[in-house]
């Protein structure tokens, strides 16, 4: 399951970079890129709102980290007959062509935000909209990595519309650029939330509404995709999560904001 070795000329955006003499995969670079600046937004924001920005950064990145675990999980959880005949215990953590989800990571980011609102003694609903703004920020440039390393590709097409882009295998084609798509979503996202803050509604309002937009924006995008994940032979199991959790953050937003 190791990926091809594929020159820079062929795929146009290098699959990996050479960091401190060091092979580095372009996503995983770019996924502790978007780390970084997700965790320094959610600081930032915390100032704002009279709170430590130290204790709710280091709550954020901790969540993140916490993240990374369930995005893997998931993936391994969908593709796992593909992983159990390749008998190789290491390629279930091998990431170099991707292989994590952003779905997944709710499977641990959420737990993770109690103990982490815990240890820094704020509402679990406050510490999740100061990190709305984060998962904002950062997640523009975990997509951005997706381009570089050729992980989500578009499916191929003949319009204008079309970009030449790569996937993992190094197959360049012209293609929707569903992850230029993804990060315009990202960008369009966090414009909407600083032109909104400070929001005096509800804790907990401002994730929702990430959350929501977010299920939105993958369930039209997951279409466009290439390789879609799927289950039981043609369910595109991620446009089904997606539209569970539009709908669930969706509804819970209305609630709480009539409510509130």
């Amino acid at each position: 399951m190791n990926a091809p070795a594929i020159s820079p000329a062929q795929v146009g955006f290098p699959r990996f970079f050479t960091i401190a003499g060091r092979r580095v995969n372009s996503y995983k670079a770019f996924l502790a890129v978007g780390i970084c600046i997700g965790t320094l937004a959610t600081a930032a924001m915390a100032g704002t709102s009279g709170l430590s920005p130290l204790r709710v950064g280091l709550a954020a990145m901790v969540c993140a980290l916490a993240g990374l675990i369930g995005a893997r999980v998931y993936h391994l959880l969908i593709h796992l007959p593909g992983y159990l005949r390749a008998n190789s215990p290491q390629a279930w953590w091998l990431t170099t062509e991707g292989g994590m989800s952003v779905f997944g990571a709710l499977l641990t980011f959420v737990p993770a935000s109690y103990v982490a609102a815990a240890a820094v003694d704020i509402p679990a609903a406050i510490l999740w909209d100061q990190m709305a703004i984060g998962v904002l920020a950062g997640g523009f440039w975990i997509r951005l990595g997706c381009v570089f390393n050729g992980c989500c590709a578009g499916r191929q097409t003949d319009t204008a519309f079309g970009i030449h882009l790569h996937d993992t295998r190094g197959v360049r084609k012209r293609r929707v650029p569903v992850q230029f798509l993804e990060m315009a979503s990202w960008a369009v996202g966090l414009v909407v939330f600083l032109g909104l803050w400070p929001d005096t509604s509800p804790p907990g309002t401002c994730a929702l509404a990430v959350l929501a937009w977010y299920g939105v924006v993958r369930f039209l995008l997951e279409p466009l995709r290439e390789r879609p994940d799927v289950i039981c032979g043609r369910i595109r199991i991620n446009q089904v999560v997606a539209a569970v959790i539009a709908m669930g953050a969706g509804g819970a937003l209305l609630v709480l904001v009539r409510g509130g």
